[in-house]
């Protein structure tokens, strides 16, 4: 499905409505749905960070892979890269702090410290993550292109190093495959920015 908003195109891939209807159904504890939520929470913190800028997002397109942000490469420059990317984890910070303030149930709780979670994440310094793309930004402002994305490469694998083993810990332990694949796919993610930037 399809939707312009002016100059901006909604995506509805079906695959994204019927992760959410699956999850919604058998997803009894409202875990996943309060995840959903917060990322949710989290790309539009991007949004507005865009539309006050004064760039309209050209795509924005819900999918099983999650939510993916199209923009146009020629209105927002410099550092207000910086806040466009910040503005996701913020956007998740700031949740967190209204709910905790409010008080409530555990549930209610849990939700704050999931979007906590999310928010801290994509701080993590690695590509394709806000925090990978804020580190590749101001190393580009103080080095040139290959340095940076060898720099970037290199801090991504002191992160993700550790990750990854303890994600294989985790599913050895609770065979619990979240992390792991998590790390795998960032550690992928990382390796083609690498490519990328040396080519």
């Amino acid at each position: 499905m399809k939707i312009n908003f002016g100059e901006t195109i909604l995506r509805i891939n079906i695959s994204f409505a019927a992760a959410v209807t699956l999850t919604l159904i058998i997803d009894e504890s409202g875990l996943c749905a309060a995840a959903l939520f917060c990322c949710v929470v989290h790309e539009a913190g991007h949004i507005i960070c865009l539309l006050i800028l004064g760039e309209k997002p050209k795509l924005i397109e819900l999918s099983f892979y999650g939510i993916k942000l199209e923009r146009k490469n020629d209105c927002v420059q410099n550092t207000e890269e910086i806040a466009v990317y910040a503005s996701g984890p913020l956007a998740n910070l700031v949740l967190s702090a209204v709910i905790f303030a409010a008080g409530g149930s555990e549930g209610i709780r849990m939700a704050a410290l999931i979007s906590l979670c999310v928010g801290a994440f994509n701080m993590l310094p690695c590509a394709p993550l806000d925090g990978g793309n804020i580190l590749h930004f101001v190393l580009n402002r103080i080095t040139d292109e290959e340095k940076s994305g060898k720099i970037s490469f290199y801090i991504s694998f002191a992160v993700l190093a550790p990750m990854t083993a303890a994600g294989i810990i985790l599913l050895l332990k609770n065979r619990n495959i979240t992390l792991l694949a998590v790390s795998g796919y960032l550690v992928l993610a990382a390796w083609r920015a690498k490519k990328s930037a040396l080519s």
